[in-house]
């Protein structure tokens, strides 16, 4: 008998994670990358990333001098919802804080905390 090359590790947590890896432990036993990745999951890998067909939804008629990406991210710096009202309204709050018309999103969400933390 061989010796096993392989042992279980910890749970992967993510399906980033989960591409990464060469080889899983399914049930005890290990499986190779295809295996997983010809489940319906092998679609999504497809259509997310840099060369995907999967784009963020953005709220539709409402301006701001921020690059989408920029909301994005202040959306996860603040923790507002994905949604069509918590976009919207974390748009509406950027504007509100942007007095100086300078900067990115994180130059008003630090300004914004600033004036919270006093």
């Amino acid at each position: 008998m061989s010796k096993r090359k392989w042992r279980r590790g910890p749970k992967i947590l993510s399906l980033d994670e989960l591409v990464r890896q060469e080889v899983v432990f399914w049930n005890d036993k290990t499986q190779p990358h295809g295996w997983f990745m010809s489940w319906q999951f092998r679609m999504v890998a497809h259509a997310a990333g840099k060369n995907g067909v999967i784009f963020y939804a953005m709220p539709a008629g409402v301006e701001s001098r921020f690059s989408d990406e920029q909301i994005l991210r202040a959306e996860k710096r603040m923790g507002t919802e994905p949604t069509l009202e918590g976009r919207t309204a974390l748009i509406q709050f950027l504007k509100e804080w942007d007095d100086t018309g300078r900067g990115d999103v994180d130059d008003v969400i630090d300004r914004y905390e600033d004036w919270k933390d006093r």
